[in-house]
């Protein structure tokens, strides 16, 4: 009976360190920190594209009401109907009081009667007036329930 010598390896038992788990655990430790980094990154960036979105809604709710307010104006001026708005065409002292917001109906003003140039062109039609200037001011929200944005959007509408 023979033996076959196999190679020994308690010497390179002993020179070995354990090295290479401390670089992979290493390695593994700076792969999640950087993971946590990308997560924190993607949340951030999806709260601004979030916001954005709400502003965006918002402003474009407030533009939405400010053009159908104008449609209705040149409807009542081209039918010859005294426009309606929130204050007297003649009062050109009143503040607007934006405490007073209303959703659901813009603020309309009629400036061109503040002018001293407002009354020089006095046709007999008022549907043919092309002096008439009227200050629109809509204010709406992102959405009816938690909104999150507000936007007002002043214009001037001359019809």
């Amino acid at each position: 009976m023979t033996r076959t010598s196999r190679p020994s390896f308690s010497g390179a038992k002993q020179r070995q360190s354990g090295a290479v788990l401390y670089v992979a655990l290493i390695m593994l430790i700076l792969l999640a920190l950087i993971g946590i980094i990308a997560m924190q990154v993607a949340g951030l960036q999806e709260r601004m594209s979030a916001n954005y979105q709400a502003g965006n809604m918002a402003f474009q709710n407030a533009e939405s009401a400010a053009r159908l307010k104008e449609n209705e104006l040149e409807a009542d001026v081209k039918a010859g109907r005294s426009p309606g708005t929130n204050v007297p065409p003649t009062d050109c002292n009143t503040p607007h009081n934006a405490q007073a917001w209303d959703e659901e109906d813009p603020y309309v003003r009629r400036l061109d009667l503040c002018f001293s140039w407002g009354a020089l062109d006095m046709p007999a039609d008022e549907a043919e007036r092309t002096d008439q200037i009227y200050q629109v001011t809509a204010y709406q929200r992102d959405r009816a329930l938690f909104p999150s944005s507000e936007s007002v959007v002043d214009t001037v509408f001359i019809p």
